[in-house]
């Protein structure tokens, strides 16, 4: 459990020190995602044993894998992307779409009414990469 609560904390400390280490945020988001990859193929192993909430059914749900892939890959494909939309000039217009599908997986959860708590937490990573490359 602690290895995981490692993760997600230096996730964390990735976001906030976005501007000053664009590449470390990056990879310590694609981190997260792994972790989220993992979790999402055994859910109830590890989201049961620890009583977290609504993993399994947020991680089994059609909604998980569109197109036959799972959406911990996309997501480790977009926070790759991030520095890339930064040192091109796209930082605005990845920042909008990276929050507009934060919105709509947020939606996606309270649609099924299960919250992952893990999925949760890597929306709010996201959320703020999102605003730090708008604000940079």
């Amino acid at each position: 459990m602690l290895r995981y609560l490692y993760v997600i904390a230096l996730a964390l400390f990735g976001a906030v020190t976005w501007i000053a280490g664009m590449r470390e945020a990056a990879v310590i988001l694609i981190a997260a995602s792994g972790l989220l990859h993992t979790i999402g193929n055994k859910p109830s192993a590890f989201c049961s044993k620890y009583r977290v909430g609504g993993c399994e059914a947020v991680l089994s749900s059609p909604y998980a894998r569109p197109f036959g892939i799972p959406l911990e890959v996309v997501g480790a494909a977009w926070f790759a992307f991030l520095p890339l939309a930064y040192f091109t000039g796209f930082g605005a217009f990845w920042s909008v779409l990276t929050l507009l599908g934060v919105s709509v997986l947020v939606a996606i959860e309270l649609k099924l009414r299960a919250v992952c708590i893990y999925c949760t937490v890597a929306h709010a990573i996201g959320a703020v990469a999102a605003v730090l490359l708008l604000l940079a």
